[in-house]
């Protein structure tokens, strides 16, 4: 297990280099910050200087090694707009998004586990169809438009809860739902096709022959034998919704990460964005590691090399 964790870890301390590297490269490639952050009355002359002292003259790949030197040390540069170090600045919001992230996960699980249970035990009902078919439509619906379309109803029309800011729990129902519905449709599908797959097996036959009930054929051999894609689903899932956060934390006017990485983008803000990559990438492959981890205390056949 040791052996595992720590080549797991290596590869994960990889895939974020990976990670940093690809964002590093898009943000070069989007342009210079420069003529975003000089007054528009400067020369060439000062332009030239002002390009030298914030370092954008160099090299693209002196630039990424001197941002990865400092990196490593735990400093990830200074807000271009702000001139404020960039990681006090993107912690600041972190709990925002795992706000919300936790609610739609939590969300997502209490309706996808039942529906896909319920779905994989009664097939071939209108039941299982009208619940997969729900499914796919969640899968289906764009976040933005169905998070306009509950503030107009909600907000608007009804008046019922609050349409933007981070308050209480009132203010976490429309964002919460909004971000919960992919991830909703998406894990009551795949609930129900690992607990058909696990219903057909030879041990269900035999708890049915010994007399159990339903409920303990369904849930206590069933559901637990289905369980490996479902935790990793629910491991990659976490990752997508704090990445997907940003469309519904702008529409939500919500104050996480996602919204400071948009307002970042549009200002060029270049630490700033490599910071929150980077945070939120560090969350998802941790998050895997978990995973892989638990694949061993799930199932008893799982063996590390």
């Amino acid at each position: 297990m040791a052996r595992f964790v720590v080549r797991r870890f290596l590869d994960s301390l990889t895939a974020l280099v990976g990670v940093s590297f690809i964002a590093f490269a898009i943000l070069f490639l989007s342009g210079d910050p420069t003529y975003l952050m000089i007054p528009e009355n400067y020369t060439r002359s000062q332009i030239a200087e002002f390009r030298h002292q914030m370092g954008f003259d160099r090299p693209w790949y002196v630039q990424y090694g001197d941002f990865l030197g400092h990196a490593v040390r735990g400093d990830f540069g200074v807000s271009l707009r702000s001139r404020i170090p960039a990681l006090p600045l993107v912690l600041e919001r972190m709990p925002a998004t795992l706000e919300l992230a936790l609610t739609a996960m939590g969300l997502s699980l209490a309706v996808a586990l039942p529906l896909g249970v319920v779905a994989a035990t009664r097939r071939g009902t209108l039941i299982d169809a009208g619940s997969m078919v729900g499914g796919l439509v969640g899968q289906s619906t764009p976040g933005f438009w169905l998070g306009l379309l509950l503030i107009l109803f909600f907000g608007v029309d009804l008046r019922w809860l609050p349409v933007s800011g981070r308050g209480g729990i009132a203010h976490l129902v429309l964002p919460g739902v909004t971000l919960a519905t992919y991830s909703m449709g998406r894990t009551a599908r795949v609930v129900r096709a690992s607990m058909l797959d696990a219903l057909g097996h030879d041990f269900i036959r035999t708890a049915r022959a010994k007399g159990l009930s339903g409920a303990a054929v369904v849930y206590r051999h069933a559901l637990r034998n289905a369980l490996m894609p479902i935790v990793t689903l629910i491991g990659l899932d976490f990752g997508v919704l704090l990445g997907g956060a940003v469309i519904t934390e702008t529409v939500f006017g919500w104050p996480g990460i996602g919204r400071l990485v948009v307002n970042a983008i549009y200002e060029k803000d270049f630490p700033i964005v490599e910071t929150a990559v980077i945070l939120i990438a560090t969350v998802f492959v941790f998050l895997n590691l978990c995973v892989d981890v638990a694949y061993g205390y799930l199932d008893p056949r799982v063996r590390y090399d």
